[in-house]
């Protein structure tokens, strides 16, 4: 069976579950900006926002934290 395009380019890799639902308030032209790319990659836009957030979160990891964390004060 042949699945439309729409369907099978939104359907999940196997093994992959996504469980959690996150609402983002965007402005009109970050909103657009996303509409645009994911027309262009033939993606839903959740599947663009998931790949955005995660090399955003996987280069974040790798640049370190801007915030200074404080050290625990020794008890004593």
């Amino acid at each position: 069976m042949i699945l439309p395009w729409y369907i099978s380019t939104m359907t999940p890799k196997l093994g992959v579950k996504y469980t959690d639902y996150v609402a983002l308030r965007l402005e009109p032209e970050m909103r657009k900006r996303l509409q645009d790319l994911a027309e262009a990659e033939e993606r839903s836009i959740g599947a663009i926002a998931r790949i955005i957030l995660r090399e955003g979160l996987e280069a974040r990891e790798a640049k370190g934290s801007r915030k200074k964390r404080k050290k625990p004060s020794q008890e004593g």
